[in-house]
């Protein structure tokens, strides 16, 4: 039903939890905005890997921990914006930008 979901932003929320490995069956995501809020934890899911026009995911000032290993599967144009690099792993820093 939600195949064709494009962006999924949900900027400075009271949601709580992990990012839904569901989101990986959204084939026509490109931007997934989860910016300012910190009751959203956990780990990126791998699932997001099967996003394959993803582009634009925001993640500063959450909760979410762990190392994102999603750069190498999307190539250059794919950006990680974060509030720390040391989530973006060694293999990860030309995609990841900083947010303050």
């Amino acid at each position: 039903m939600f195949k064709n979901v494009a962006q999924i932003t949900l900027t400075a929320n009271q949601f709580t939890g992990s990012i839904p490995t569901e989101y990986g069956l959204l084939g026509n995501l490109t931007s997934l905005i989860l910016e300012n809020s910190l009751g959203i934890t956990g780990t990126v899911p791998s699932e997001l890997m099967e996003c394959d026009k993803l582009s634009v995911f925001a993640l500063y000032d959450t909760g979410i921990s762990g190392n994102i290993t999603l750069c190498n599967t999307f190539g250059d144009s794919f950006l990680v914006r974060v509030s720390d690099l040391s989530i973006c792993g060694d293999e990860c820093e030309c995609c990841c930008e900083t947010v303050f």
